[in-house]
């Protein structure tokens, strides 16, 4: 009963989550001034991501037919981006969310439950139609429409591509230990600072520092016990004197 419980909240945030985004991106869709908008989540879930992506093209393009206002080139349709071109995992196409093989193609995802070494993460990008004389023709390796590279914005032109062609996985070759530790000691192709090291020897130092305060404090406890021992020893050699004085006073009492 727990678990179904607990499922039901989820489905029901989803939801509710999912109302939201789509309000807010209907929202930003309905400024007559926007020409392009980019809807990102950090999610993985259909309704969150392609369902909100369907019914906010479908909402907003059919108000603006029902409402008069309609002109043409200033429907919303979906783009990919260029700067993710050679990104192979696409949207889902079809299922819960409805999207056509061409639409879903446009759309962005990542899983990190499958080999994208990140979370949950999506990316859809919406033009007006009217901005597509300014794009380049369809992309000839994923079959969909591109942004126009003249755009005076950076945008990505394949460097991630030929570093993931560049990369050696030193696992898959026989590299020997020697070289390993050429690499390893060679200062020019250290990119980033090696956190554990510093870790390490700021944890060795601070153990230096614990272990040098406690030497202090055992040899000033020994001290301390040592004076104790020699006032307590002074005092008993001081109480057989005082016996005999007090034995001689009583013998002269009696003579």
């Amino acid at each position: 009963g727990k678990n179904n419980n607990i499922s039901e909240e989820k489905k029901k945030r989803i939801q509710s989550l999912s109302n939201f985004q789509l309000l807010a991106l209907k929202h930003a869709m309905s400024f007559k001034n926007v020409d392009r908008i980019v809807y990102s989540t950090c999610s993985v879930h259909d309704e969150e991501n392609e369902v909100v992506v369907r019914k906010a093209l479908a909402e907003a393009n059919n108000n603006s037919e029902t409402s008069g206002v309609a002109q043409e080139g200033n429907e919303w349709e979906l783009v990919a981006p260029a700067c993710l071109k050679h990104w192979p995992r696409r949207g889902n196409e079809g299922g819960i969310g409805g999207l056509t093989s061409s639409q879903a193609s446009c759309l962005i995802r990542c899983d990190g439950l499958d080999g994208d070494e990140t979370n949950g993460f999506f990316v859809s990008y919406f033009e007006r139609k009217k901005m597509s004389v300014t794009r380049e023709p369809p992309s000839s390796d994923l079959g969909v429409v591109t942004v126009n590279q003249s755009v005076d914005i950076p945008v990505y032109n394949g460097e991630f591509l030929t570093q993931s062609k560049s990369e050696v996985d030193i696992s898959s070759v026989g590299v020997d230990d020697e070289r390993i530790e050429e690499l390893d000691n060679d200062a020019s192709l250290i990119k980033m600072p090696n956190h554990k090291t510093k870790k390490a020897n700021i944890t060795a130092s601070d153990n230096s520092k614990s272990a040098e305060k406690s030497a202090k404090k055992r040899d000033k406890k020994l001290a301390w016990k040592k004076k104790q021992a020699q006032l307590k020893a002074q005092r008993l050699k001081k109480k057989p004197e005082k016996r005999n004085k007090a034995s001689d006073l009583v013998q002269t009492d009696r003579s």
